[in-house]
């Protein structure tokens, strides 16, 4: 059996990995494939948020929603193997997945490629340890979406009565006894909502909704930024998602570079996943060249976003060529 190439790229402190196809993958293992219904046969569906919404469910966040991972281990796996790992963490919520890609008319195969690229670089103690720790600032969850970015676009859902709880403790005032020379620190404002969104983001099915919201969110900003560098290299024309007539049209013939479908996702996964992680390369001049043509893996501009639209890639290669979470017109 061919093996895929592995490349070492060295990223600030850490090591980032990513494959090189040198051959085409091998068949896909029946017990790895969808299920009836779409589902693997291994992993038992999972309700969505449109059923939490309606009362049929109850999402309750894990402490530790991430494990440690890094793309250097993904890629040493065999196709099998990957595909596998890929289906552990997805497979359960392919519901999600469908109902997200549709209310934000972007493809499903394209979010979980977003979804799984973030959770092949989770460190131990930058990523596993904020989370045992609680923290409020920073990435958190399957997404990795940072919670002041899931809070100021909208990304994660909030009830009218927590933010009337956020809004009286934005209100609150220290008692006397708190005081101190007659002054007292303002209470941290928003302190209620951080803590609710970054415990939301821990659930997978709300991880997939944010990532779908930010995903489409992006890709209206590429349409509105059309000539720019990033965008002009992967030859990218298609609509915004509220005006595309349905999802797959960001991979079809003219929406973006690329001979074939797969040729072309895999092109919309380093576009979009290169933004997800860094979102000024939509607008700069100089984004630096793309590495599925060539560009640089070893230096600046944009470097931490080019090695993670590359990765992203990868998986969207293999997601794409196992038919993994596939939804189509």
């Amino acid at each position: 059996m061919n093996e895929e190439r592995i490349r070492k790229l060295g990223v600030g402190n850490r090591a980032v990995t990513f494959g090189l196809r040198s051959s085409p993958p091998p068949a896909v293992s029946p017990a790895v494939g969808a299920g009836a219904g779409g589902h693997c046969s291994n992993h038992q569906a999972q309700p969505t948020l449109a059923q939490e919404a309606m009362g049929r469910a109850r999402f309750i966040a894990p402490r530790v929603s991430v494990e440690a991972m890094n793309p250097k281990e993904l890629f040493k796996k065999s196709m099998p193997e990957r595909l596998k790992w890929y289906c552990s963490k997805l497979c359960a919520y392919q519901d999600q997945l469908r109902e997200s890609a549709s209310r934000n008319n972007v493809p499903a195969q394209l979010i979980a490629a977003c979804i799984l690229n973030e959770l092949a670089d989770i460190g131990e103690i930058s990523d596993v340890w904020q989370e045992k720790l609680g923290a409020m600032r920073g990435s958190v969850g399957p997404a990795q979406m940072q919670i002041q970015t899931a809070i100021k676009f909208g990304h994660v859902d909030v009830s009218r009565e927590v933010l009337v709880r956020n809004d009286n403790a934005n209100k609150f005032q220290p008692p006397r006894t708190m005081h101190y020379m007659d002054y007292s620190p303002p209470p941290p404002k928003d302190l209620l909502l951080h803590a609710h969104v970054a415990e939301r983001l821990k659930i997978m099915q709300v991880a997939i909704e944010a990532a779908a919201r930010e995903i489409a969110r992006l890709l209206t900003r590429m349409v509105e930024h059309k000539l720019k560098s990033w965008q002009q290299q992967h030859v990218f024309n298609a609509p915004a998602p509220k005006m595309a007539a349905h999802p797959e049209i960001y991979f079809q013939k003219g929406s973006i570079r690329g001979l074939t479908d797969k040729e072309r996702f895999e092109q919309l996964c380093e576009l979009v996943i290169a933004a997800y992680n860094s979102p000024d390369i939509i607008f700069a001049m100089n984004p630096g060249r793309s590495l599925l043509f060539g560009g640089s893996s070893e230096a600046p501009p944009y470097l931490n976003g080019r090695v993670h639209g590359f990765n992203g890639a990868s998986i969207g290669w293999d997601l794409f060529q196992a038919g993994l979470f596939a939804q189509r017109p």
